[in-house]
């Protein structure tokens, strides 16, 4: 007969060592970049939750960095090891607007103990529409989570950070990463398309620009929100540049009327920084659809060439029409 300390042990035993496997492979793979080891079982990790984890990496990592990249899901694809010169680390997400630059930085400066050295911004025309649907929630919310008493182990034992474990370590095991992943080093992929499917991505994009992006547009305080964050910033240098959208959907900006706007954004743009890189409008790189994944974002390689054209460094592959630099 089994004695109660023995069935107990047992009983203990079938409740803990599950928990414990799933906290141990959560650890292994690290889906939500809480802790920052590398290994060739996690190298592909899929981007489900960007602020989410690069707000973890800057709390938790070694945050030692001279340089800070912000933008939208555009900017995500340059690497930060694209710009010479510079140790920067890319806190750029997936629809960040213009109201969440400053927080960001913000907790950036206070990891770091000072301000940057440089900040480097990707601007989105889109981002100037104030009605836009905020489909995240605020900075705060990922900075107090992070900062949540046992947060990061707590999340070992999530099952929905075990799904994303087990599909990092799929993905990394055999080698083929999938679209909008990262790698450890915070660098993202971008695979290629078929001609037919970028020709449906395109279409796809242009209609829901046409349908929700610039649909009931009104102009936010764009010159305000990055006038505080200068101002806020006064020992740090400042790069602006804007992403280059694809020629239809450069062309559908101007069929809904906004090329007033775009006008006043780049003017709102240099009027605070002084310059700005403008890669947008009809040039060698938006006119070529092979540049593109869809209407919307450039490939990787792309985003090396204005990467090493706002740092003003040789490249002899920069079409000499792309990013125009616009001056007061």
């Amino acid at each position: 007969m089994i004695s109660y300390k023995k069935w107990l042990l047992m009983t203990l035993s079938l409740i803990l060592l599950p928990l414990i496997a799933i906290a141990g492979f959560n650890f292994y793979i690290d889906p939500l970049w809480n802790f920052g080891h590398a290994h060739r079982y996690n190298r592909i990790q899929a981007s489900f939750d960007e602020r989410q984890q690069k707000t973890n990496w800057v709390t938790f990592g070694s945050f030692d960095y001279d340089s800070l990249i912000l933008g939208s899901s555009r900017t995500t694809y340059i690497s930060q090891y694209d710009f010479p010169g510079c140790k920067a680390y890319n806190y750029s997400v997936s629809n960040m607007l213009l109201d969440e630059y400053y927080d960001y930085v913000e907790y950036a400066k206070a990891r770091k103990g000072r301000e940057f050295e440089l900040i480097i911004i990707g601007l989105d025309f889109y981002a100037s529409n104030q009605n836009l649907k905020r489909e995240f929630h605020e900075p705060s919310f990922y900075i107090e989570q992070a900062h949540e008493f046992g947060y990061r182990y707590k999340t070992l034992l999530s099952r929905d950070v075990l799904q994303y474990s087990w599909q990092n370590f799929q993905a990394s095991r055999q080698g083929q990463p999938q679209n909008f992943a990262y790698d450890r080093r915070n660098i993202k992929t971008l695979n290629l398309v078929s001609a037919g499917e970028k020709k449906s991505k395109i279409e796809a994009t242009v209609d829901k620009y046409r349908r929700d992006i610039y649909a009931n547009y009104h102009y936010v305080d764009v010159k305000g929100i990055l006038s505080h964050l200068k101002e806020s910033n006064p020992h740090t240098r400042f790069i602006v540049f804007t992403t280059p959208i694809s020629q239809p959907l450069y062309e559908l900006m101007l069929e809904e009327g906004l090329y007033p706007y775009y006008q006043r954004w780049l003017s709102d743009c240099v009027e605070v920084f002084g310059e700005v890189y403008n890669f947008m409008g009809p040039n060698s790189i938006t006119t070529d659809l092979d540049n593109y994944y869809d209407a919307s974002h450039v490939y990787p390689h792309i985003g090396t060439l204005i990467a090493h054209r706002v740092m003003n460094s040789s490249d002899p592959r920069i079409p000499e029409d792309f990013g125009v630099l616009i001056k007061k």
